[in-house]
Protein backbone atom coordinates (compact mmCIF):
# COMPACT_ATOMS: atom_id res chain seq x y z
CA UNK A 1 0.00 0.00 0.00
CA UNK A 2 2.67 2.42 -1.09
CA UNK A 3 0.84 4.38 -3.78
CA UNK A 4 0.64 8.08 -3.12
CA UNK A 5 -3.11 7.99 -3.83
CA UNK A 6 -3.92 6.00 -0.70
CA UNK A 7 -3.01 8.89 1.61
CA UNK A 8 -4.00 11.79 -0.66
CA UNK A 9 -7.79 11.57 -0.84
CA UNK A 10 -10.04 14.14 -2.44
CA UNK A 11 -12.41 15.17 0.34
CA UNK A 12 -15.47 17.07 -0.90
CA UNK A 13 -17.55 19.01 1.61
CA UNK A 14 -19.64 22.11 2.17
CA UNK A 15 -23.07 22.90 3.52
CA UNK A 16 -25.72 20.24 2.91
CA UNK A 17 -27.64 21.15 -0.28
CA UNK A 18 -24.75 23.30 -1.48
CA UNK A 19 -24.05 21.15 -4.54
CA UNK A 20 -21.52 18.73 -3.08
CA UNK A 21 -23.18 15.84 -4.95
CA UNK A 22 -22.92 17.73 -8.22
CA UNK A 23 -19.21 18.45 -7.75
CA UNK A 24 -18.39 14.96 -6.48
CA UNK A 25 -20.27 13.44 -9.40
CA UNK A 26 -18.34 15.54 -11.87
CA UNK A 27 -15.06 14.53 -10.23
CA UNK A 28 -16.12 10.89 -10.48
CA UNK A 29 -16.93 11.46 -14.16
CA UNK A 30 -13.40 12.85 -14.48
CA UNK A 31 -11.81 9.70 -13.09
CA UNK A 32 -11.97 9.81 -9.27
CA UNK A 33 -12.74 6.50 -7.53
CA UNK A 34 -15.75 6.66 -5.19
CA UNK A 35 -16.61 3.03 -4.36
CA UNK A 36 -20.14 1.97 -3.41
CA UNK A 37 -22.22 5.11 -3.10
CA UNK A 38 -25.70 6.22 -2.08
CA UNK A 39 -28.00 5.93 -5.12
CA UNK A 40 -29.90 8.86 -6.55
CA UNK A 41 -33.49 9.94 -6.11
CA UNK A 42 -35.65 13.00 -6.78
CA UNK A 43 -33.48 15.35 -4.64
CA UNK A 44 -30.28 14.19 -6.41
CA UNK A 45 -31.17 12.45 -9.68
CA UNK A 46 -27.55 11.68 -10.61
CA UNK A 47 -26.79 10.21 -7.19
CA UNK A 48 -25.24 11.42 -3.94
CA UNK A 49 -21.72 10.10 -4.64
CA UNK A 50 -21.22 9.39 -0.92
CA UNK A 51 -19.40 6.19 -0.10
CA UNK A 52 -21.94 4.29 2.01
CA UNK A 53 -19.47 2.59 4.35
CA UNK A 54 -17.49 5.77 5.01
CA UNK A 55 -20.62 7.83 5.58
CA UNK A 56 -22.55 5.35 7.70
CA UNK A 57 -19.75 3.52 9.46
CA UNK A 58 -17.22 6.31 9.91
CA UNK A 59 -18.74 9.80 9.90
CA UNK A 60 -22.13 8.94 11.36
CA UNK A 61 -20.44 6.52 13.75
CA UNK A 62 -18.19 9.26 15.09
CA UNK A 63 -21.11 11.66 15.51
CA UNK A 64 -23.17 9.05 17.35
CA UNK A 65 -20.26 8.24 19.66
CA UNK A 66 -20.08 11.94 20.53
CA UNK A 67 -23.80 12.08 21.27
CA UNK A 68 -24.41 14.34 18.27
CA UNK A 69 -26.97 14.26 15.49
CA UNK A 70 -25.64 11.77 12.91
CA UNK A 71 -27.54 13.72 10.25
CA UNK A 72 -25.57 16.86 11.02
CA UNK A 73 -28.53 19.15 11.67
CA UNK A 74 -29.88 19.25 15.22
CA UNK A 75 -26.80 18.93 17.43
CA UNK A 76 -23.40 19.77 15.99
CA UNK A 77 -20.11 19.03 17.75
CA UNK A 78 -18.00 21.98 18.80
CA UNK A 79 -14.32 21.70 17.80
CA UNK A 80 -13.29 20.97 21.39
CA UNK A 81 -15.79 18.07 21.54
CA UNK A 82 -14.02 16.10 18.79
CA UNK A 83 -12.27 13.28 20.58
CA UNK A 84 -9.34 11.52 18.89
CA UNK A 85 -10.31 8.53 16.77
CA UNK A 86 -7.87 5.64 16.96
CA UNK A 87 -6.78 4.13 13.65
CA UNK A 88 -9.05 6.29 11.47
CA UNK A 89 -6.58 6.10 8.58
CA UNK A 90 -6.31 2.32 8.86
CA UNK A 91 -10.09 1.92 9.13
CA UNK A 92 -10.63 3.96 5.99
CA UNK A 93 -7.91 2.04 4.11
CA UNK A 94 -9.57 -1.23 5.11
CA UNK A 95 -12.92 -0.06 3.73
CA UNK A 96 -11.32 1.05 0.48
CA UNK A 97 -9.48 -2.23 0.10
CA UNK A 98 -12.65 -4.25 0.78
CA UNK A 99 -14.42 -2.33 -2.00
CA UNK A 100 -11.69 -3.07 -4.50
CA UNK A 101 -9.68 0.13 -4.51
CA UNK A 102 -6.18 -0.55 -5.81
CA UNK A 103 -4.52 2.85 -5.46
CA UNK A 104 -4.10 3.35 -9.21
CA UNK A 105 -6.08 6.60 -9.27
CA UNK A 106 -7.24 9.25 -6.79
CA UNK A 107 -10.05 8.25 -4.45
CA UNK A 108 -12.80 10.61 -3.37
CA UNK A 109 -15.06 10.82 -0.34
CA UNK A 110 -17.84 13.35 -0.32
CA UNK A 111 -19.90 14.15 2.78
CA UNK A 112 -21.16 17.49 4.05
CA UNK A 113 -20.56 16.14 7.57
CA UNK A 114 -16.82 16.28 6.85
CA UNK A 115 -17.31 19.98 7.64
CA UNK A 116 -18.09 18.96 11.22
CA UNK A 117 -15.34 16.35 11.52
CA UNK A 118 -12.57 17.87 9.41
CA UNK A 119 -9.92 18.04 12.20
CA UNK A 120 -10.11 14.25 12.61
CA UNK A 121 -9.84 13.61 8.88
CA UNK A 122 -7.06 16.17 8.50
CA UNK A 123 -5.09 14.44 11.25
CA UNK A 124 -5.56 11.03 9.62
CA UNK A 125 -4.88 12.34 6.09
CA UNK A 126 -2.65 15.44 6.27
CA UNK A 127 -2.00 15.24 2.52
CA UNK A 128 -5.70 15.29 1.63
CA UNK A 129 -6.94 17.66 -1.06
CA UNK A 130 -10.06 19.41 0.24
CA UNK A 131 -12.75 20.65 -2.16
CA UNK A 132 -15.19 23.08 -0.59
CA UNK A 133 -18.42 23.62 -2.50
CA UNK A 134 -19.82 27.13 -2.24
CA UNK A 135 -23.41 28.22 -2.81
CA UNK A 136 -25.28 31.35 -1.65
CA UNK A 137 -26.68 30.73 1.83
CA UNK A 138 -30.17 31.89 0.84
CA UNK A 139 -30.22 29.27 -1.93
CA UNK A 140 -29.00 26.59 0.48
CA UNK A 141 -31.78 27.41 2.94
CA UNK A 142 -34.45 27.41 0.21
CA UNK A 143 -33.21 24.03 -0.99
CA UNK A 144 -33.31 22.64 2.57
CA UNK A 145 -36.89 23.85 2.95
CA UNK A 146 -37.91 22.16 -0.31
CA UNK A 147 -36.03 18.86 0.07
CA UNK A 148 -37.93 16.25 2.13
CA UNK A 149 -34.92 14.71 3.93
CA UNK A 150 -33.89 18.20 5.09
CA UNK A 151 -37.34 19.75 5.56
CA UNK A 152 -38.30 16.86 7.92
CA UNK A 153 -36.28 18.59 10.65
CA UNK A 154 -38.90 21.36 10.77
CA UNK A 155 -36.51 24.23 11.37
CA UNK A 156 -37.63 27.82 11.06
CA UNK A 157 -35.96 30.26 8.67
CA UNK A 158 -33.93 31.69 11.57
CA UNK A 159 -32.87 28.22 12.75
CA UNK A 160 -31.75 27.25 9.26
CA UNK A 161 -29.71 30.46 9.08
CA UNK A 162 -28.03 29.74 12.45
CA UNK A 163 -27.30 26.20 11.28
CA UNK A 164 -25.76 27.48 8.04
CA UNK A 165 -23.59 29.96 9.92
CA UNK A 166 -22.32 27.16 12.16
CA UNK A 167 -21.21 25.21 9.09
CA UNK A 168 -19.61 28.30 7.55
CA UNK A 169 -17.56 28.95 10.70
CA UNK A 170 -16.22 25.40 10.55
CA UNK A 171 -15.40 25.77 6.86
CA UNK A 172 -13.42 28.91 7.63
CA UNK A 173 -11.48 26.98 10.26
CA UNK A 174 -10.91 24.16 7.79
CA UNK A 175 -9.37 26.55 5.25
CA UNK A 176 -7.02 27.88 7.92
CA UNK A 177 -6.10 24.42 9.18
CA UNK A 178 -5.31 22.26 6.14
CA UNK A 179 -2.45 22.34 3.66
CA UNK A 180 -4.46 22.09 0.39
CA UNK A 181 -7.94 23.32 -0.35
CA UNK A 182 -9.89 24.80 -3.24
CA UNK A 183 -13.35 26.31 -3.43
CA UNK A 184 -15.76 25.75 -6.31
CA UNK A 185 -19.06 27.57 -6.88
CA UNK A 186 -21.77 25.04 -7.72
CA UNK A 187 -24.31 27.63 -8.89
CA UNK A 188 -21.84 28.92 -11.49
CA UNK A 189 -21.40 25.37 -12.78
CA UNK A 190 -25.15 25.02 -13.27
CA UNK A 191 -25.20 28.34 -15.10
CA UNK A 192 -22.65 27.00 -17.58
CA UNK A 193 -19.32 28.27 -16.29
CA UNK A 194 -17.42 24.99 -16.25
CA UNK A 195 -13.88 26.33 -16.72
CA UNK A 196 -13.16 26.58 -12.95
CA UNK A 197 -14.23 22.96 -12.51
CA UNK A 198 -11.97 21.79 -15.33
CA UNK A 199 -9.03 23.59 -13.72
CA UNK A 200 -9.87 22.01 -10.35
CA UNK A 201 -10.10 18.51 -11.81
CA UNK A 202 -6.77 18.90 -13.56
CA UNK A 203 -5.15 20.16 -10.34
CA UNK A 204 -6.39 16.96 -8.70
CA UNK A 205 -4.76 14.79 -11.35
CA UNK A 206 -8.05 13.93 -13.07
CA UNK A 207 -9.11 14.14 -16.73
CA UNK A 208 -12.18 16.36 -17.19
CA UNK A 209 -14.08 16.04 -20.45
CA UNK A 210 -16.15 19.05 -21.51
CA UNK A 211 -18.83 16.96 -23.22
CA UNK A 212 -19.32 14.66 -20.25
CA UNK A 213 -19.39 17.62 -17.85
CA UNK A 214 -22.14 19.34 -19.82
CA UNK A 215 -24.15 16.11 -20.11
CA UNK A 216 -23.91 15.41 -16.38
CA UNK A 217 -25.31 18.76 -15.20
CA UNK A 218 -29.12 18.90 -14.96
CA UNK A 219 -30.13 22.55 -14.48
CA UNK A 220 -33.81 21.57 -14.25
CA UNK A 221 -33.04 19.59 -11.08
CA UNK A 222 -31.23 22.45 -9.40
CA UNK A 223 -33.33 23.80 -6.50
CA UNK A 224 -31.84 27.28 -6.52
CA UNK A 225 -34.47 29.53 -7.99
CA UNK A 226 -36.57 31.81 -5.83
CA UNK A 227 -40.24 30.98 -5.24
Amino acid sequence: MTSDHWDRPILVTGLPRSGTSLVAGLLAESGAWVGRTVPGGPPNPRGFFENVALREGVDKGILRALGMDPLGVRRLPAPDELLPVDNLRETVHCILRDEGYDGSRPWLFKDAKLTLLWPLWAQAFPQARWVIVERPVDDVIRSCQRTPFMAQHGLSEAQWRDWAEAYLRRLQALCAGVAWWREIASHSLVQGDTAPFAALAEALGLSPDATRIRAFILPESWHATKP
